[in-house]
């Protein structure tokens, strides 16, 4: 086989009916398309081009053709990537059943690539040479030749040897008169044999020099060191946009050796270098690096109510994130008009604690928001349910295609250009994943989506170019064979160019040693950079090459190939960094104020609310008013099962059905006495389980009332070596009206005793709040109790009853001994000294109390002013503690270092 070197003029005059050209990629084969075309006179309107594809798809395309005529058998079906890599897990899985802690996945990739690299690269291992990795791919490789034949399959690989047998031994098989290659630096043992055998048939093979009017000779080769890689990328960056200023008709490139990686820096300063100037406009540039295709927005909304639809197919519920996903992202019918509808339902899910919703309530709440989303719902939901459709890969596609198209996907704002390229993409994985049904006759429904989303993360989705871009950013292999003005190459590393080797574990190293395959050895990597160095040097007369000094602690070097050349300087005008703006200052701390309440206007001025409005107001003003006056806050994340939420509402709810049957400690006596109580508590768990677990697995509901149920009883066993006691109400509810402010209060528990009233509120998390530091603050928190002791009156204790696994006590505070350890009398507090300047009319809290009714007075006092200061609307951004702010769902807003404060506090 014989390569002859052709310019671009003699690629010109070569008869393009006649002519095929294979190119390394398909960016080469699309440039190769545009210089011609680019070549014709302005009278010149139509010309016939010879035919220029990727190698990969010419092999495709005649392998198609085949199927025409020939003498060589053709398969029924061809395995894409996937649908191998599929065969390869399944082969695996059945030959290593009894190694469970194998990566099947990782296992088949690999069994994959050895396969390639036999049949690519004619290797064979002779019985000396096996290794025990070898002979069990060996086993495998005959399990997966035998499913293909049994499947009357092939892949890629086995195909593209049909095609090179069909150029040897099928006359009928046409072969052009002229073959040119382009951006090919070596040629594997198959595809010099597919060389030679359109050689063998008549056709002129042609190497072609470069794909521009001229075969580059480099006339600048550069080298410029960085301080770090993120200065490599700015000066690059600098560099390519004085470089399009300039010549405003040049066309650059910038090649990054990680460029996966480093795409979002990329993107990032691309946009500040090439951004629109006043009287201009915007620079364009292409980032050539593909994401997943389940990545893009449109494909995860597609993915997202799939889900919806599978989980409420085979469910009566559904978790809460699953539908938030889908409602946040929409792309359905309706979504535009009733998108702030839909958040809301997402909003409401997340604050309200739920785990699950069943089907009737999440149609109730679309029908509220989308009613025109909830009907389609329906007739999707019909249509994946459908008892008569199949259930192979293309029953599933075509039922996913129908109940998108029901939803309204994409939905009623047209789309960008990079979503439309999303959605067809999206189709065509459709069609692939239906030409699965070879492998995947039978799938439930979880299943094949699973199967199918698995797919999408595999493939690989990149928008097209854009036509009038004239800066390239691209990877080392998508540069070879490219023509620029001018190139920067970055990321230049001794680590980079020659790369470390990476031989497959599956092949013997001495065989793939000994055929030169790619990745083998140090010498074959060695080889590899030299020719990718040398291609690169053909890519413009321009070429600068660049390396970084420094990884953070890491010293670098530059490759041993860019080290001899000469240092080059800053020629070209770097952005300064621009300098810091003067700070300007506007302290605004009063909000408007809230009408006052009149008697005569009836209920209009209340502003209704839980005593959570002056908790917040205590510990930071403008938190409060953030949150009850504008209504914002952080988007709560979604409950977890058996999260502090849920178990904490499923705790109070046992309690509470206890001691509405028990009533007393008497009655409690008397359970205990006739051993009933263990029974009591089980009928209570239960009852409050239907109430709060209703959506839990089986497992997770025994459990949790198991959990319940100990914890309830250790907790009765401390109840009733108390004094007695009776209970004078559980889950009561009380209303308090301050000027405009009606606040409501909820006690989880009230026990009369001889000395008086002692509320209980039950606290189902490890660690609960400390009295003697939370109610004696000027500006007490965790004001529920001394809320409602002071303001309603008649209270001589209060108790925080810590319900835990790990723990089970009392604090509190109490006028009286009432028997019950862990409750301080008021002598053993310490209180702060009175601090002019903590409340809004500049006053101090008073003296410390040194009776109950002077404790009471104090905290009263303290509850009247924060809430005349929620109500005058003061707005002060201040936390007088860090730790008041550890759960803050504003600190976005409010912007306050919560690292200084907590460290101000742990040294007090």
């Amino acid at each position: 086989m014989e390569l002859q070197e052709l310019d671009w003029a003699g690629w010109m005059a070569l008869p393009a009916a006649d002519t095929l050209a294979l190119t390394v990629n398909n960016r080469l084969a699309r440039r190769l398309i545009a210089d011609m075309a680019a070549t014709l006179g302005p009278q010149q309107r139509v010309a016939e081009l010879p035919r220029i594809v990727p190698l990969s798809v010419w092999l495709v395309d005649m392998a198609d053709q085949l199927g025409f005529g020939g003498q060589v058998p053709l398969a029924a079906w061809r395995l894409d990537s996937f649908a191998t890599q599929r065969l390869w897990e399944r082969v695996i899985a059945q030959a290593e059943h009894d190694r469970p802690l194998l990566d099947f996945g990782q296992t088949a990739r690999l069994a994959a690539d050895a396969d390639a690299l036999m049949d690519e690269w004619d290797l064979a291992v002779a019985p000396t040479e096996a290794t025990h990795e070898y002979t069990r791919f060996a086993c495998w490789r005959e399990a997966y030749v035998r499913q293909l034949a049994a499947l009357d399959a092939e892949d890629a690989g086995r195909s593209a040897a049909r095609v090179i047998d069909a150029l040897s031994l099928d006359e009928a098989v046409p072969v052009p008169a002229h073959v040119v290659l382009a951006g090919f630096n070596e040629y594997s043992p198959r595809q010099q044999a597919m060389l030679a055998a359109l050689a063998a048939r008549g056709a002129q093979l042609w190497q072609l020099h470069a794909d521009s009017a001229e075969r580059v000779e480099t006339s600048q080769l550069r080298r410029f060191a960085a301080a770090d890689p993120q200065t490599e990328w700015r000066m690059a960056v600098a560099w390519a946009a004085e470089r399009l200023r300039t010549d405003p008709q040049g066309r650059y490139a910038i090649v990054a050796a990680h460029l996966e990686s480093d795409a979002p820096l990329a993107r990032r300063l691309l946009e500040q270098a090439l951004a629109a100037r006043p009287g201009q406009s915007a620079l364009p540039y292409n980032v050539a690096v593909g994401r997943p295709l389940d990545e893009w927005p449109v494909v995860r909304a597609a993915l997202a109510w799939l889900e919806t639809l599978a989980t409420f197919a085979e469910n009566t519920t559904c978790p809460v994130p699953v539908l938030g996903q889908a409602l946040l992202l929409g792309q359905v019918t309706g979504d535009r008009s009733a998108q702030a509808g839909m958040v809301e339902i997402d909003v409401r899910q997340r604050r309200s604690g739920e785990v699950t919703v069943t089907q009737a309530r999440w149609l109730e709440r679309l029908q509220g928001a989308n009613p025109a989303l909830a009907q389609a719902w329906q007739q999707a939901l019909a249509i994946w349910v459908d008892p008569g459709a199949g259930t192979a890969a293309q029953d599933w596609a075509a039922r996913w295609r129908a109940a998108l198209g029901l939803l309204g996907f994409p939905g009623d704002a047209s789309l960008d250009s990079v979503g439309f390229q999303a959605c067809e993409a999206l189709s065509a994985a459709l069609d692939r994943f239906a030409a699965l049904s070879v492998l995947e006759p039978e799938l439930e429904g979880t299943v094949a989506l699973r199967l199918w989303q698995r797919m999408l993360t595999n493939t690989p989705f990149q928008p097209q170019r854009a036509p009038d871009a004239r800066l390239d950013v691209l990877g080392l292999l998508e540069a070879e064979g490219g023509r620029w003005d001018g190139v920067w190459v970055l990321g230049l590393v001794d680590e980079v160019l020659p790369d470390m080797p990476s031989p497959n574990p599956l092949l013997p190293a001495q065989v793939l040693r000994q055929a030169g395959a790619p990745r083998a050895t140090v010498d074959r990597e060695r080889i590899w950079a030299e020719q990718m160095y040398a291609a690169l040097c053909r890519t413009a007369p321009d070429i600068m090459f660049s390396h970084a000094r420094r990884d953070g602690e890491r010293e670098m070097r530059p490759a041993p190939l860019i080290a001899a050349l000469p240092l080059a300087g800053c020629d070209w005008p770097v952005p300064a960094v621009p300098a810091a703006l003067p700070q300007e200052t506007l302290v605004d701390e009063q909000g408007p104020a809230l009408a006052l309440w009149q008697p005569e206007a009836g209920e209009a001025g209340v502003m209704r609310g839980g005593l959570d409005v002056l908790e917040l107001q205590s510990r930071n003003p403008q938190w409060a008013f953030l949150r009850h006056r504008l209504g914002g806050r952080s988007l709560a994340s979604y409950a977890q099962p058996g999260g502090a939420l849920s178990r904490g509402q499923f705790l109070h709810g046992v309690m509470e059905a206890l001691w509405k049957v028990l009533g007393s400690q008497d009655r409690l006596h008397q359970a205990m006495a006739e051993h009933r109580l263990e029974a009591l508590v089980a009928e209570a768990a239960e009852q409050a389980a239907r109430q709060y677990l209703d959506d839990a697995l089986p497992a997770e509901r025994e459990l949790e009332k198991a959990r319940a149920c100990g914890i309830a009883l250790r907790w009765l066993d401390l109840d009733a070596q108390r004094e007695p006691f009776r209970i004078d109400g559980v889950e009561q509810a009380h209303v308090w009206r301050r000027g405009p402010l009606s606040l409501q209060v909820r006690l989880d528990r009230i026990d009369q005793v001889d000395e008086g009233r002692l509320v209980v509120d039950y606290k189902t998390g490890s660690s609960v709040a400390e009295p003697g530091r939370d109610w004696t603050r000027l500006r007490p928190v965790e004001l529920q109790l001394p809320f409602y002791a002071s303001v309603v009156g008649g209270v001589s204790g209060l108790m925080l009853a810590q319900l835990h696994a790990r723990k089970v006590a009392a604090k509190g505070i109490a006028e009286h001994d009432m028997g019950v350890v862990g409750l301080a009398h008021l002598p053993d507090w310490q209180w702060p000294d009175a601090v002019p300047g903590m409340f809004m009319d500049d006053s101090s809290a008073g003296p410390a109390p040194q009776d109950w009714p002077a404790l009471l007075l104090r905290w009263r006092t303290a509850i009247e002013r924060l809430a005349d200061e929620y109500a005058a609307g003061w707005a002060v951004n201040r936390a007088w503690h860090g730790a008041d702010l550890r759960y803050c769902d504003a600190a976005a807003f409010l912007r306050l270092d919560l690292e200084d404060w907590q460290a101000e506090e742990d040294e007090a």
